[in-house]
C-alpha cells in the first residue's frame, strides 16, 4: 500500500472530527464563538492541525453548517422512508426538523446566529438557498396531487416559514416551547391549509 493510500484514510478521520468538534462548538457558542483554540481543544488537537487539514477556519465553518445541517436531514429521511402514505411523509419532514434532543436554546440561538451571518456571506448564504429548496422540494413532493403553481410555492414557503420561526422563537429567554408544541402547532396549520378532504386524500396516497 503506497503512503498516499494509507494517509488519506487518516486525513479523513481528523477532517472529521474538526468538523464535528466545530459542529459543538457551534451549538454551545453560536458562529461568534467559533474560534480555532476552541474548535482544536474540542477536537482534541493542536490549533496547527487545523490549517493543515483546512485551508483556513471559514473552510472549517462551510463544512460544519453541511454537518449540522446533514443531522436534520438525516433525521427526516430516516421518519419520511418509514411514512406509509403521503400524509405521514408530509407530517415526517416537519417532525425531523424538530429532533426532541437537539430542540433547545442553545441550538436554536446557533442556527440563529448562523441566519445573521447569511446575510452578510455569499458562501454561507448559498448554503441557506440550498436547505431551504431542499426542504420545499420534499414538502411538495407530500402535497403536489392537492396544489401547483402558486398555490403550492405559497404552502412550501409557509411550512419553511414557520420552522424557521418555531426555531428563533425557541431562542428566546423564558419561551417555554417543546418539540412536540411546535410540531402540533404546524400540523394545526396545515390541516387548516389543506381542509379536512385535502389531508383525506393524502392519507390514501401511498408515500
Amino acid at each position: 500500500m503506497s503512503g498516499a493510500a494509507r494517509k488519506k484514510p487518516i486525513e479523513e478521520v481528523r477532517r472529521r472530527e474538526l468538523i464535528e468538534g466545530a459542529y459543538r462548538v457551534f451549538l454551545e457558542h453560536g458562529l461568534g464563538g467559533l474560534t480555532t483554540a476552541r474548535i482544536c481543544r474540542e477536537a482534541g488537537m493542536s490549533p496547527g492541525l487545523l490549517i493543515y487539514y483546512f485551508k483556513s477556519k471559514d473552510e472549517v465553518l462551510f463544512w460544519m453548517v453541511r454537518h449540522a445541517n446533514r443531522v436534520i436531514m438525516d433525521e427526516v429521511v430516516r421518519r419520511m422512508k418509514a411514512a406509509a402514505n403521503r400524509w405521514d411523509r408530509l407530517m415526517a419532514i416537519v417532525s425531523g426538523n424538530f429532533p426532541a434532543d437537539l430542540f433547545d436554546r442553545n441550538t436554536a440561538n446557533a442556527w440563529v446566529s448562523f441566519y445573521a451571518a447569511a446575510a452578510h456571506d455569499a458562501q454561507l448564504a448559498r448554503l441557506q438557498t440550498l436547505f431551504h429548496r431542499r426542504l420545499a422540494s420534499n414538502l411538495a413532493s407530500c402535497v403536489d396531487p392537492l396544489l401547483d403553481g402558486a398555490e403550492l410555492a405559497r404552502f412550501t414557503l409557509g411550512i419553511g416559514i414557520l420552522i424557521d420561526g418555531a426555531w428563533l422563537r425557541k431562542g428566546a429567554a423564558g419561551v417555554e416551547m417543546t418539540s412536540a408544541d411546535a410540531i402540533g402547532l404546524i400540523e394545526s396549520h396545515i390541516r387548516c391549509s389543506l381542509g379536512e378532504v385535502g389531508v383525506a386524500r393524502l392519507r390514501q396516497m401511498p408515500s
